[in-house]
């Protein structure tokens, strides 16, 4: 079929009207652009199901080069996001890959025959890790974490059992946590032996087991016994290591005399585990050599010169990207991509519709008219107890085939399933769909099989080089229904996989590739989309482009505020407007509110300004469950009035002479524009604004930093998991994509894999007002306050700012003032921004970046917006000090911010002071907020100082300043270590404090003192180098010589560089990152500390003139790392100095 511009247009808009996409046919213009080509392949497979991946690899086994654009942050979401995890009856895998997917053999059989019991020691807990009262944290069959589900007793401990009465113990188990000595984040713990002893009396006492602790090293471990002997009281006693002063256990299990069970559950495992699912997937297509992307939304068709699809636009946090494919299989739910390629699709039948929603743990709920049952047998938590898998079958109303009414259907389901023991739960309802397409071929009548069904009920009519591969094939719905079950959707996944790379053998060369469409003559609203368009990795390439003619695409909504992100910040910016009456839409890719505190599964407060606002969520509680949490936000906005939408990705601006009116965004049915009054972007990542056009601070050519990130595990019954392992740059596709493949090997054991990875820094917008850390030790006031926030120096690695050489606030905990002027991107009108996206400097996240700040951060945007809203007026116009007044009403604000000023510039006198101060170790916040003002007054202290102490701290305190004055104070006390000091060696988790030692320090100062005078000193200290000194020696002696930047240093660094050990640590591939990235554990550093060490001194080395390219040849190897921050940084420092030497050729040809 080939499509004119019209025509096109029109089969477009129609398929959005029928599926109620589009209000009223409602829609804006976007203007014509080049699309860069992420991927050319014969077969491109749209979704990540179980049957999706089956046809990835059977097109790959035929020749073909394929790639996967999966929706989820995960594979095999037919099972994995819809939870559907079980075999029915009858059901056996017979293939490769289904016995792989259900061949979980790390999932115990849940235990049936655990003993309850009630416990007394006699030793009291501690208060640090109290038990409740009465004792039960022993029995409660959760013990994920030592932080938040552990008992601590300080010194031996003696717990006794009561069984109510005498039984038989078969075995006993006893779980406990493991701390040793000189480890990240305090005291030991470990337990020696466990001693057990049975009765029936209380008085007289047999010795049952002595269990000797001899296990490997680990954070958590499990000791056990059998018993076999019968008794009504079991005594455990636990003794300490040598040496160490407490004890930290998790559960107690005893088990008892086994039970006659229901025919249905002998024998029976559980279903596999979400996190083997979706591992077994992974593997086997990186071992067929298949490329694929998670988080994936195809959002158009592109065509040939012919009008023949040839290949999918997909949009994600990058922006969007075109897949140029000869053959297209649509494994979508909905069949997305068919129906924007303009298949015809029976009508969409409004009314009441059947949903399967699956939650795990807790009882079954809802009303009469939902239907539960037990699907498969239970699973069972690590730490014990068994985790019921409930389905729900319920009928709930679609008004039409939109997925603002799926939405609301959700929601609903939601609310009627809740339970606050819930485990885990569907991102995803299942259906089978009602309005299936109109095939080539129709296959009616009862299930016969897959090899039965025709190849033409997957092709839709009039519609060429597309398979259909899910339920709306053109197929009966009893068919559907039994295709939709992973055997069978393997199999037609591989029986469709190896029909397109046939066609796309016979299919020729594409020519004429392009996106056509036409502009609406009468839009809604008048404006541009404005996107990122630099490909999946956000780094120079040379990528080929296809064109885009100008076009309409749909309207989704309107709102008065519309927030992007439910994370830590999002979700209560939703509550703050939707409370003061905004008529207000939250928008969430993942499936579930509350950010890092919950899908990230932080689920407690570190630090924190605990008030106001973030009070109010669940009593105040500082650790909780994260299932409740999630509850507690939805509800919080559905009852403000708010609509909630799920599975949705902010991917670009609706821009209207510098105002933002409304945000672009991909569902899984398609993309669109929502307009609002304001957008508040809430994605942790200013994705909006930076699309929007906001400059933004990120890594850059300038010193690289960046604090840790963590990515959970989940555990049935756990809860609290911190971990800091990796840095990962969230715009760059290929990070997120290695990252989620390779830290599944850090959790082989846990039931899922985390969906939320816990970035602690990330892009940053450039406000109109931007918070440095000076501004917060001088404690900064500002006349428009939002939210004040409260965190001690938390840095999760090592810091830039050169006033951290001179001072560093280290535990010492901080109020911070942030203004609104922080959270309106520069030049911008219609957008704030909320959450780890303010305008900050880098060092001065760690302060602002807790989760009850974040929070009461949030509120304060999403109440502005609606202010705003209300008053019709832009954001920069609000009413400030009504704002202000709410704030300070709730608690949010103390009532000094109604008359505060700005506290900047400082006084004469306080410079004065400072200066004297500096000689206390205090002061220099003052002096460095204004280098000229304070220049003259260090040079006279350096002059008048009377000893060598205060010479040097004045001298540094120049230095630093970049003035050479105390060049020779420097100098001399460098020249006095005949040795290097001890060094900082990288760490993440718990590094407070200076990330230097003092001659790391001092060597810094050098370096912005900027004389060459000290390049001989400091190539001294370097040759003393090599893989086995600690880190920051190499960091500062490498800094100091860049920052010089004499040529003279070149040759040393290279030498250094050529040294055993110290080159070839870039994660160019995920097999090398999976053999890096995976031993160490959940807060691993070193392959940071490797790759860091190499990245930092190629730096120096091309900056000092580079010796026989060696310098330029690691940083080009590092533009390939899968890592996105170290690639954006390599690609930097080479662009500039390819523009360095461009200036420098013209200027000598002139």
């Amino acid at each position: 079929m080939v499509l004119s511009r019209s025509n096109w247009f029109w089969s477009m808009l129609g398929w959005c009207v029928c599926c109620g996409t589009v209000t009223g046919a409602e829609v804006v213009n976007e203007s014509a652009r080049k699309l860069p080509v992420a991927f050319e392949a014969d077969v491109v497979v749209v979704g990540g199901g179980t049957g999706a991946v089956s046809a990835a690899l059977a097109a790959a086994r035929d020749g073909a080069k394929v790639f996967l654009a999966a929706p989820h942050p995960y594979l095999g979401d037919d099972m994995t996001a819809t939870l559907r995890l079980w075999l029915e009856e009858g059901e056996t895998p017979a293939s490769p890959l289904a016995q792989r997917v259900f061949g979980d053999s790390s999932q115990p059989l849940a235990d049936p025959n655990r003993i309850p019991y009630t416990y007394e020691t006699d030793l009291p807990s501690a208060a640090t890790h109290r038990d409740t009262a009465p004792p039960s944290r022993l029995t409660d069959g959760r013990w994920d974490s030592a932080s938040s589900e552990s008992v601590q007793y300080d010194g031996d401990v003696q717990i006794t059992a009561d069984l109510k009465q005498s039984q038989e113990v078969r075995n006993v188990r006893v779980m406990f946590y493991r701390r040793a000595p000189g480890a990240v984040g305090g005291s030991p713990f470990d337990v020696k032996r466990i001693t057990v002893s049975l009765s029936d009396d209380r008085a007289q006492w047999k010795p049952a087991a002595v269990i000797e602790n001899d296990l490997a090293n680990s954070d958590a471990a499990t000791l056990q016994a059998a018993i076999g002997a019968p008794a009504r009281y079991v005594r455990f006693h636990a003794q300490r290591p040598e040496g160490f002063e407490r004890i930290l256990l998790g559960e107690i299990e005893i088990i008892g005399a086994e039970k006659t069970l229901p025919a249905a559950r002998l024998n029976v495992p559980p279903p596999p585990r979400p996190m083997h699912v979706k591992n077994s997937l992974d593997d086997e297509l990186l071992a067929a050599g298949v490329q694929y992307l998670y988080s994936c939304y195809a959002t158009d068709v592109l065509r040939d010169a012919a009008g023949k699809p040839c290949g999918i636009v997909m949009a994600n946090r990058a922006g969007r990207q075109a897949v140029v494919a000869k053959t297209i299989i649509d494994a979508t739910p909905r069949a997305t991509v068919a129906r924007l390629a303009g298949a015809k699709f029976r009508p969409y039948p409004g009314g009441t519709h059947t949903f399967h929603r699956v939650v795990i743990g807790g009882q079954a709920r809802g009303p009469d008219y939902i239907s539960s049952r037990i699907a498969a047998p239970p699973f069972r938590g690590q730490s014990g107890g068994d985790f019921p898998v409930i389905e729900y079958t319920m009928p709930l109303s679609m008004d039409d085939g939109s997925y603002a009414a799926y939405m609301k259907a959700d929601q609903q389901a939601r609310t009627m399933t809740y339970d606050p023991d819930q485990q885990f739960t569907s991102d995803v309802m299942f259906e089978i769909p009602p309005d299936p397409m109109h095939g080539r071929e129709a296959a009616s009548g009862p299930w016969q099989g897959v090899a039965s069904l025709p190849l033409g009920a997957f092709r839709p009519q009039d519609v060429d080089r597309l398979y259909v591969l899910g339920g709306c094939a053109d197929v009966s719905r009893e068919q559907a229904a039994k295709l939709l079950r992973p055997l069978a959707y393997m199999d037609l996944g591989e029986r469709l996989g190896k029909a397109a790379a046939a066609d796309a053998q016979a299919t020729g060369r594409l020519s004429g590739v392009k996106l056509p469409g036409e502009p609406a003559a009468t839009p809604t609203a008048t404006g541009d989309v404005r996107e990122s368009l630099t490909g999946v990795r956000p780094i120079p390439q040379q990528l080929p482009t296809v064109e885009q003619d100008g076009r309409a695409i749909p309207v989704l909504g309107r709102y008065d505020v519309v927030v992007i992100g439910g994370g830590t910040g999002g979700a209560p910016a939703g509550i703050g407007a939707a409370r003061a009456g905004a008529k207000t839409l939250v928008v969430e890719y993942l499936h579930g509110l509350g950010g890092v505190g919950t899908i990230g599964a932080i689920a407690g407060y570190y630090w924190g300004n605990c008030v106001g606002f973030t009070a109010t969520i669940q009593d105040n509680a500082k650790r909780w469950a994260i299932e409740p949490r999630i509850e507690w936000y939805r509800q919080e906005l559905l009852k403000a009035g708010a609509d909630l939408w799920y599975g949705v990705v902010g991917c670009g601006a609706f821009v209207q002479d510098g105002r933002v009116a409304g945000a672009v965004v991909a569902t899984p049915y398609g993309r669109g524009v929502i307009l609002a009054h304001t957008v508040i972007d809430a994605t942790g990542n200013s994705d909006v604004a930076a699309s929007a056009g906001s400059a933004t601070n990120y890594t850059d050519a300038s010193e690289f930093g960046m604090q840790g990130t963590g990515l959970p595990g989940y555990r049935l019954g756990g809860s609290y998991n911190n971990t800091d392992f990796t840095i990962v740059d969230e715009t760059d596709m290929m990070d997120i994509w290695h990252v989620l493949v390779y830290s599944k090997g850090k959790y082989p054991e846990a039931f899922d894999h985390g969906r939320l990875i816990d970035t602690r820094e990330r892009r940053r917008i450039v406000g109109e007002a931007t918070i440095t850390i000076l501004d917060q030790v001088n404690e900064r006031t500002y006349p428009d306050t939002v939210c004040r926030c409260r965190s001690n120096f938390d840095t999760h690695g090592y810091t830039v700012d050169p006033y951290l050489l001179l001072e560093h606030p280290e535990k010492k905990g901080i109020f911070v003032d942030i203004p609104l002027r922080a959270m309106l991107p520069k030049g911008l009108d219609g957008i704030l921004v909320t959450g780890l996206s303010i305008s900050a400097h880098r060092d001065a996240v760690p302060l602002i970046r807790m989760q009850p700040d974040i929070q009461n951060g949030g509120y304060a945007a999403g109440y502005a917006a609606a202010l705003a809203a209300q008053a019709n007026v832009p954001i920069r116009q609000v009413d400030l000090k009504a704002l202000q007044r709410h704030l300070v009403e709730i608690g949010n604000l103390p009532e000094s911010v109604l008359t505060d000023q700005d506290s900047y510039p400082l006084s004469d006198e306080r410079f004065a002071q400072a200066v004297t101060d500096l000689k206390q170790g205090r002061g220099a916040a003052v002096i460095m907020t204004d280098p000229q003002r304070a220049l003259p007054l260090v040079r006279q202290a350096y002059q008048a100082a009377s000893s060598d102490e205060d010479k040097l701290i004045y001298a540094r305190t120049l230095a630093v300043l970049g003035d050479d004055a105390g060049l020779e104070t420097l100098l001399a006390k460098v020249r006095s270590y005949e040795q290097w000091d001890e060094g900082w060696n990288y760490r993440g988790m718990g590094q407070f404090g200076a990330a230097l030692s003092e001659l790391d320090n001092l060597l810094v100062a050098l370096g912005h003192a900027g004389n060459v005078r000290a390049v001989p000193v400091i190539v001294g200290k370097l040759g003393q180098l090599d893989a086995q000194i600690a880190f920051s020696h190499h960091r500062a002696a490498g800094l100091a010589l860049e920052l010089i930047g004499d040529r003279s240093a070149a040759q040393p660094l290279a030498e250094l560089l050529a040294k055993p050990g110290m080159t070839g640590f870039a994660h160019t591939d995920v097999k090398v990152a999976i053999e890096k990235g995976v031993p160490g554990g959940t807060n691993a550093e070193q392959t940071r500390r490797e790759s860091l060490r190499e990245l930092m001194l190629a730096r120096a080395l091309y900056r000092c003139g580079d010796c026989d390219g060696l310098g330029e040849k690691i940083l080009r190897a590092y533009t390939r790392d899968l890592r996105g921050h170290l690639a954006r940084h390599a690609a930097a420092v080479l662009a500039e100095g390819k523009s360095r030497a461009a200036r420098n050729s013209e200027n000598a040809r002139n």
